[in-house]
């Protein structure tokens, strides 16, 4: 099976980033992807250990858990910068006024991950400097499903990718960053067993993935996840043509059918996401749009998933069990 590795991170999204791997429509691959912020345990005074549990895949043998932990220059170490992706892969066939569908298999989490506050975020802003929560962080263990919080509390692990998109057509933009072409948008929906679709703008889509969290809350409002955590996602592509309602990201899986939209203010993502879903609902469902409009009056569900960007994100989705049969 092709791999992308971590050999070679890219920290922007753009049209003139090399390819480092290639794949076919079909052919299922792997992504390894890289902790955000990079190997930051090098300034813990215990790393040695930690490095080596989290590179050699060991299962943890004792208590690491964060209470009292100082990390030295937390946010500047490591990698030059945040949501760094696993290279650029190029898919075969994969023409600009295409969509690209990325079916998203078995996600495997690296046994660490961590959350951090560093002061202020969108979420919770510090206009003169930190707020009044003042910066913190958390490191956890992760293994048998579960995300080892404090000795007393559990979280169950719901691993997602957090930063998934192909090159915009001319400019380029920090990973951060999340617009029509994906990128950063950070919804927990993204997942295993989701179908996600990106509007391709350049030959070969040129695909970025990144910035795996173990869990995450509506919001992201610690700003550093989510928990943070690297680990192995298996994709599968495929090509199709763009249907002409087609402006957002979409997304599909058992239960529901999905739209996703980024911008500033929230409550333009927000119209943006439910536009984008009528419109959806007109073309494969044959519902005229205000009857779309009014049912999901009654049935949508909405929420931002990500208040901390420089661009906020907003899903809107439905319930297959309320649409009709699929025209096309």
């Amino acid at each position: 099976m092709k791999r992308a590795t971590k050999d070679v991170l890219y920290f922007e999204t753009g049209p003139d980033n090399p390819a480092t791997l290639r794949v076919d429509p079909g052919e299922e691959f792997e992504v390894e992807t890289q902790m955000n912020r990079g190997p930051w345990l090098a300034d813990h005074p215990d790393g040695d250990r930690l490095h080596d549990k989290l590179h050699n895949g060991q299962q943890p043998r004792d208590s690491m858990f964060s209470e009292g932990w100082s990390v030295p220059g937390f946010a500047a170490a490591g990698l030059p910068s945040g949501n760094p992706s696993s290279g650029c892969i190029y898919v075969e066939g994969a023409k600009a006024g295409d969509i690209l569908l990325v079916h998203i298999g078995q996600i495997d989490l690296d046994p660490l991950g961590y959350t951090a506050y560093g002061g202020n975020t969108g979420a919770m802003p510090g206009w003169f400097g930190p707020n009044g929560l003042g910066a913190g962080h958390r490191i956890v263990e992760i293994h048998d499903g579960l995300i080892h919080w404090s000795e007393d509390l559990k979280l169950p692990a719901r691993p997602m990718i957090g930063c998934i998109g192909v090159s915009p057509a001319r400019e380029r933009y920090h990973n951060g960053w999340a617009g029509y072409w994906g990128g950063n948008f950070d919804a927990q929906e993204v997942t295993t067993g989701s179908t996600l679709m990106l509007g391709v703008n350049v030959d070969g889509a040129l695909l970025h993935v990144g910035d795996m969290h173990a869990i995450q809350g509506d919001g992201e409002i610690c700003g550093a996840g989510g928990i943070e955590a690297g680990g192995r996602v298996r994709l599968t592509v495929e090509v199709a043509p763009r249907p002409e309602s087609f402006f957002w990201p979409r997304l599909e899986n058992d239960s529901h059918i999905a739209t996703l939209a980024m911008a500033r203010p929230c409550e333009d993502a927000f119209r943006l996401a439910l536009e984008s879903l009528v419109l959806w609902m007109e073309e494969d469902y044959g519902l005229s749009r205000i009857d779309a409009y009014l049912l999901l009056g009654q049935v949508l569900e909405a929420r931002c998933t990500a208040f901390v960007n420089p661009t906020f994100t907003y899903i809107a989705k439905v319930g297959k069990e309320y649409l009709p049969e699929r025209s096309h």
